[in-house]
């Protein structure tokens, strides 16, 4: 059905010629960390349409900059010549480089962009979301945004308002005059989520506007044919955890006392197929406080009836405050975190419960609310103890105070 007309070690294009007087490029990234998988989501759904294709596939989680990007960008414009309207969509990375090619061709009709990022320079990869893996990675660059002006008046961007990431990018290219619509989801792959989600294929509707020349192509359009859908108030401070959205808007004060947790060595009850360390439980352990804070967590026990995790302190130490942050990629997962007790002691063989939690309140981790426990005593261990038979995982365990 089609043939590929560009190969590098960059990128992959192929070419499918439907006799239309119209073309359609489609961007697309390779890998799961890319989160862009349009394409697929595309092929079906685009058969309805009158016009040739052509598919640009990203190989690498570069993001357009790489020497080869520019001479993509330019063989597309001069291979589009002959066609009378030409369109670019992509999804993530995919839509970023809808929105370049406009840079290259200027008889570009319309583009369509899914969850378009503003840039890859290293302060917006520091965002937990599609644009982390980059964080250090690309060391020059080839764009510092992608919001070309000569994208703003011929672009349709549509975003979810409940990804705290997205919902900052949507911000950057809204202040540049872009047409930014905002669905009522956290789906980061709203091609997806339009066309499978609810009983109706939103994204044939989106693409048949898309590919009608006849009106006007405005957010106020899409937001008129997406009006069950749309979120016209966008909740810029919610991060998407699981299937539910938490504020992200709590700051953890960092107490004025020594990170005795530093100096610690920590072990665990058990390790199993999704541990890091899956020979050694002091290793894994370990990784709670050693490892830099992310949502998903630093270590992991197997099932097992009462899975425990447990730090011997260098020294004794005056124990001021502990803090342990939860894994908060996944909302199911961070419930198992519910019932437990912590203990200490001054041996490591007869332990005191000091705090006992058995309710249902969510504890989050960097975003939410960890759990944060001011104390008064003095101990060498601490042990963090499920009061139920499931896995123990956290993100993080912080222990504050002065040495004895």
């Amino acid at each position: 059905m089609s043939e590929v007309i560009l190969d590098n070690d960059n990128y992959e294009v192929s070419y499918w010629n439907r006799e239309s007087c119209n073309v359609t490029i489609v961007f697309s990234s390779a890998g799961a960390l890319a989160l862009a998988q349009p394409v697929e989501e595309f092929k079906n759904t685009i058969k309805n349409f009158n016009t040739s294709y052509i598919f640009v596939r990203s190989k690498h989680l570069d993001w357009y900059n790489n020497i080869n990007s520019i001479k993509m960008f330019r063989f597309l414009s001069y291979f589009c010549k002959k066609y009378q309207f030409i369109y670019s969509m992509g999804e993530s990375l995919g839509a970023s480089g809808a929105l370049l090619f406009s840079k290259y061709c200027e008889k570009i009709t319309r583009i369509l962009a899914f969850s378009p990022q503003y840039s890859a320079l290293p302060a917006f990869c520091k965002w937990f979301g599609p644009l982390s893996p980059l964080d250090g990675a690309i060391s020059t660059f080839a764009f510092s945004d992608y919001a070309p002006e000569s994208a703003a008046s011929k672009a349709v961007l549509i975003y979810p308002s409940c990804s705290y990431e997205d919902n900052l990018h949507a911000k950057f290219y809204k202040s540049e005059n872009f047409n930014v619509v905002t669905i009522n989801t956290r789906h980061h792959d709203i091609a997806r989520h339009l066309k499978k989600d609810y009983g109706t294929n939103y994204l044939n509707i989106v693409l048949d506007a898309f590919y009608n020349n006849r009106i006007d192509f405005s957010a106020d359009t899409f937001e008129k044919i997406l009006c069950n859908i749309v979120e016209y108030s966008p909740k810029s401070f919610v991060k998407w955890i699981g299937d539910q959205t938490f504020k992200y808007d709590h700051f953890i004060e960092i107490p004025n006392f020594h990170l005795v947790s530093h100096d610690g060595k920590a072990t665990q009850s058990s390790v199993c197929e999704y541990s890091f360390h899956r020979d050694s439980t002091e290793a894994e352990a370990q990784r709670a406080i050693d490892e830099p804070l992310r949502m998903i967590p630093a270590f992991h026990t197997g099932f097992e009836k009462n899975p425990w995790w447990s730090i011997e302190l260098k020294q004794p130490a005056h124990i001021k405050q502990i803090i342990i942050f939860n894994r908060c990629d996944n909302e199911e997962f961070a419930r198992r975190f519910n019932k437990f007790s912590l203990l200490k002691s001054d041996d490591g063989i007869y332990w005191e419960e000091f705090y006992e939690k058995n309710d249902a309140r969510y504890i989050g981790g960097e975003f939410g609310e960890p759990l944060q426990i001011e104390t008064d005593f003095t101990a060498r261990y601490i042990k963090i103890f499920l009061n139920e038979t499931n896995f123990l995982h956290l993100s993080r365990v912080s222990i504050y105070g002065n040495y004895l």
